[in-house]
Parts: structure tokens; sequence; C-alpha cells
């Protein structure tokens, strides 16, 4: 007998292995088994049986690595689907659920037909509609219907959180006897029959996007599993994704709660009025603070750029000071005296010469969350300012919650402010500089600037003000007059109009190397095969929006298309007919 092994390596395969007799009862399909790939030992995944192979000279399967079936059917089922969606080999997607599984017993499908639901609600109330659900849930119906009636069994939850602060805040929160667990991205694999109810926390959060192979969408992934296993799905949040909105408005999974939200409208500062006042804070702003320091308040500044300056020039040759490893410009740290990459660990002193004048002649430009530091402090000198970045920890922990907590009055923050979330709030909250959200190289920078804002406002408890100089977008327009429906249907639209998700899918092909010539090479080749058809739309090869990141030179290719299975099978076999180059790496990315 043969068996057919796949790896977790970026390999296609399957590979045959020639079963011994005494093993040939223990060997079927989902079986881990130790063999010799190469020189060197492996542990492989058994993915089917044969009578007889093509090849003659076999090696022998060595042993099982685990007695027990680790994959079910339905497990290879559905890594034969995931693998055909995000373009990885059999043998990751395996490795990706093994590596997740939190025990080996088969899964069981449930009998009741699933069903999905979407929840919208303020992030203040996570815990109590979380908890709705858990106390009302009796079977699948009961997430349509009532959420009051008890529970007619024991049954097992799962909650998906983006991230270990939000996982922290929800373990705090929520209280009964319930079985529940709460766990992040990587738990969706957990999802084959043992929970009897998955819920979704803040879908549209980009940490449930994996960044390295295989890129999956933890919502997309969710969806494929509850379909396949059984089991019932709800999504609770403030700003839902334009996919999960699209989904809904076709009915193709039900709401508990109406869709239109009304939000307290947000104030928009038209800065085109204050040209000629300096500084960053418009007057509106500024009185705010004002008002809210005399009156005991706190207040959040938000403004999503860390450091002191942005960009840093030589005024005597014009050249701009950078990451050796990366094309970045570095960032001015007044707070650490020195320069910063924003992509990797590189840093400079603040007394670095040019390289190319070797002249110590740097104007720095930008603005940063220290720059709006020092000018907070020079109108309000009274107040407790704080400025708090990813890296900034908490000043004290709460003897009563063990939370962290920070003394202040006006906090200026960077988006990791969010992981405070639910924890505390402030009586006033404003957006430093909006447009930089907005101006995103990214088809969602309007859903994520939108969503940003949501979630600012729920920490803020009486106002939030957004200073801006596009106040016709219709992103200032939604929050202005306080209707989510004014953005989704106008995103929903121009997504229609682009091509872009759901309407239709890019599927990003990068490469990677640390030589530039070769790894451009490398993707024109492959973007020269793929443009011979009409089938699909491919963008020519471009430099990603940082050419040169950790000294790899990065570029990308794009493919428009209606079905991703489809599209993908057509890549990879043109990848596949085309020589790789040795120290290029590629990888795909369905809907970056």
């Amino acid at each position: 007998m043969i068996a057919q092994v796949v790896f977790d390596l970026p390999l296609d395969g399957p590979f045959d292995y020639l079963i011994p007799e005494h093993l040939i009862p223990q060997v079927v399909p989902g079986t881990c088994v130790k063999v010799s790939f190469g020189n060197k030992t492996k542990i492989g995944f058994v993915v089917g049986i044969l009578s007889q192979s093509t090849f003659t000279k076999l090696k022998p399967v060595m042993s099982l690595q685990d007695s027990s079936v680790v994959f079910s059917g339905l497990d290879l089922s559905f890594a034969h689907k995931f693998c055909a969606y995000y373009g990885c080999s059999l043998g990751e997607a395996l490795g990706t659920m093994l590596r997740n599984k939190t025990d080996h017993s088969p899964c069981v499908c449930r009998d009741h037909k699933p069903m999905a639901s979407l929840y919208c609600c303020r992030p203040d109330s996570y815990a109590v509609k979380i908890q709705e659900i858990i106390d009302g849930y009796t079977d699948s119906a009961s997430l349509a219907g009532s959420l009051s009636s008890p529970r007619k069994r024991e049954s097992c939850f799962l909650i998906l959180a983006p991230d270990i602060f939000r996982s922290q805040t929800l373990a705090l929160q929520l209280k009964g006897n319930c079985i529940f667990k709460i766990g992040m991205r990587s738990s969706v694999f957990e999802c084959d029959g043992r929970y009897d109810c998955v819920i979704m926390v803040d879908e549209e959060d980009p940490s449930y996007k994996q960044e390295s192979m295989p890129m999956y969408e933890t919502r997309h992934v969710l969806l494929m599993r509850y379909e396949m296993y059984g089991f019932d799905i709800a999504f609770v949040g403030v700003s839902p994704s334009v996919e999960l909105i699209s989904m809904a408005r076709e009915k193709q999974i039900k709401t508990t709660e109406k869709l239109d939200v009304s939000l307290p409208p947000a104030k928009v500062v038209d800065l085109s009025n204050y040209k000629f006042i300096p500084g960053l804070l418009s007057p509106p702003v500024r009185d705010a603070l004002e008002a809210a320091l005399k009156a005991g308040k706190k207040s959040i500044l938000v403004l999503n750029r860390k450091g002191s300056y942005r960009l840093t020039r030589c005024i005597d040759c014009a050249e701009i000071l950078k990451c050796s490893h990366c094309d970045s410009p570095l960032i001015y740290s007044r707070s650490e005296g020195k320069y910063l990459c924003r992509h990797c660990t590189y840093t400079a002193a603040g007394d670095t010469v040019c390289p190319k004048c070797h002249k110590p002649s740097w104007r720095s430009v930008g603005i940063g969350v220290e720059q709006l530091q020092a000018e907070l402090k020079k109108y309000f000198p009274q107040a407790k300012i704080l400025a708090f970045e990813r890296t900034t920890k908490p000043a004290m922990k709460s003897p009563e919650t063990k939370q962290s907590v920070f003394d202040f009055d006006i906090l200026i923050s960077t988006k990791a402010v969010l992981r405070f979330q639910g924890r505390w709030q402030a009586h006033m909250a404003a957006f430093i500089d909006f447009d930089a959200e907005l101006n995103r190289l990214d088809m969602r920078s309007a859903f994520n600037a939108f969503s940003f804002a949501l979630h600012i406002s729920s920490m803020a408890l009486e106002a939030v003000y957004i200073q801006t100089r596009k106040s016709p977008h219709y992103v200032l327009r939604s929050l202005s007059c306080g209707k989510t429906q004014v953005f989704y249907d106008e995103d929903l639209k121009l997504r229609r109009e682009c091509g872009f998700s759901p309407f239709k899918h890019w599927i990003k092909i990068s490469w990677r190397g640390k030589s530039e010539k070769s790894t451009h090479q490398a993707a024109w080749q492959v973007y020269n095969n793929l443009n011979q058809t009409v089938n699909y739309t491919v963008t020519p090869p471009l430099a990603d929006e940082v050419g040169r990141k950790r000294d790899q030179f990065r570029f990308n290719v794009m493919v428009q298309a209606n079905h991703v299975p489809q599209a993908m099978m057509f890549i990879k076999s043109t990848l596949a007919s085309i020589k790789r180059h040795s120290r290029v790496i590629v990888s795909l990315n369905v809907d970056p």
C-alpha cells in the first residue's frame, strides 16, 4: 500500500511513501507519520492511500507520529477548500490547523442547519451583549429569536477577540457559570464541532488578518468552517465590515439589531477656516480642552504618528535621512534623542551627520505625538499631559481591578489607545490629523478611518472633535450626522464601481529578495505569463509602498478576479511553470 504524504512546506505534493506491512492497518488518511524527506526526517500528513504508485523506488514510512487519527474527513475537506482559496499548499493548511488543535478527538458535525447573526452595539456593552447570547442560547434558532429565554442544556462557547488586550477586558467583564473560552484569530481553527456557538468581537479589526503565509482572513475562515461543521456564529461590534454589511443586506446572515445605528454626531472642524492660525490645535479644540480642564475632566487627543518629526532633510544637499535597511525616512524622537525606523529596529544617534555632504545640518518637518505634547505644554502648563504610544508602559496598576491605568488630564495617543477600550473613558476626544487616516494607500482606508472614529467615540462621554481639510468626504458626512448608513451606502457604491471586495476580489502576488534585479526580473517573468490571458485584469510589477524593507526589495503584481479559487489555480499553475529564483520568496494575499 502507498501513502500520499504532504508536509508543512510551500510544496504542493503529495509525495508517495511505501507503507510497511505492520503499519498498514494504522496508516490511514488523517494520521501523522515520520518519513525521510531529502536528507532529513520530517513529520508528514497522510492525505490518501493508493494501491500502487507511478514511481518504482519509494521510501518507506518510518513510524507513526501519533497513534490516533489527527484529521477527520471533514478536516481534510476543509484543508482542500482552504488551500484552494488562499493559495497555500495542502500541507501548510494542515500544519496551520494542527498548531491550533487542542486535542485529537474527531470533530462531530451537528445536524441542525447553521446560522450566522449580526449584532450592532457600542463597545462598552460588548460584555452585556455576549452574556445575553450565552444566557439565552438554546439552539441556532435562539440567535435570531429571543435572547432572554433560559438555556435548555449546557453549552460551550468560543469568543474570538482581536488582540490580547481586548480578550483580557472581556475576561474581566464576563461573569456566570457558562462554559466559554476566549481566543484570538488562530483559535478559529478550533471551531470543529466542540463549540456550540462562536462569538466574534469586532470582526473588522485588522488584527484578524494573518500577515504570514497562509494569509487568511479570520472572518472568512470562520464562515467557511461554520458552513462545514454546523455550529452557530454571532458577530458583535459597533462597526461591522463592509463585507459583513453586504451579506446582511443580501439576507445571507440574519441581523438582530437595526444596522442603521444612530450615534452622537461628531463635531467636524474644517481647518481651511483657520489657515493663518499657527499650531496643531484649532480654536474649537483648544477651547474644548480648556473647558474640560476647568471642569476637572479628562481629554484624549488622537494623532496616529509617533515621535516628534516624520521626516528629516539636510539643509545643504537636500538628502533625506533614511533607514539603512529600509527605504523609509527616519522618525526623530525628541524624548529619546535619536532617529527611529518605523519598520525595523534600526536607530541613529541624534548627532548623525549627513551621509552625502558629511555635515550635521538637519531640518526635521512633519508632526508627531511628541511635537503635539510640546505645544500643549505651552497652552496648558499646569495640566498633566501624557503621551502614549505602543511601547509606552502604564504608570501603575489599580489595586481593585488589577488593570493598567494612567494619571492624566490630557492623553495624547496613537491608535494604541484602543487597547484600553472598555476599561476607561474620557469626557472629550479629538482627532488632530484625521486626513492622514483617509489618505492611506489601501482600499479599506475610508472604512478603517470610519471604524477608528467610532471606537474613539465610544471612549468619549461628551464630545468628539475631528480636525480635517476634507469635510465633504462621505466618512465625515456620516460621522457629522451620526448615521452609519450614510457611510455604508457610499462605500458599497464605490467598491462596486472600482471592483473591490465584496463584489470582486484582488489577489496580490508579492516577491521579496535581497537582490533588486533578480526580484524585479522574477516579478516581470510571472507578469508576462499571466498577462497572456484575457480572463483577468493584471497590473504590471510595481515596487511596494516601502520598496525595501529589512534589507529585502519588494515588488507586487495584482490580479483581479470574480472567483478566487479559479484565479488562484491559474496563478499557482503559472508560478509552477516558471523556474523559481532560489533567493526570491513569493507570497499570495487575497484582498490585502
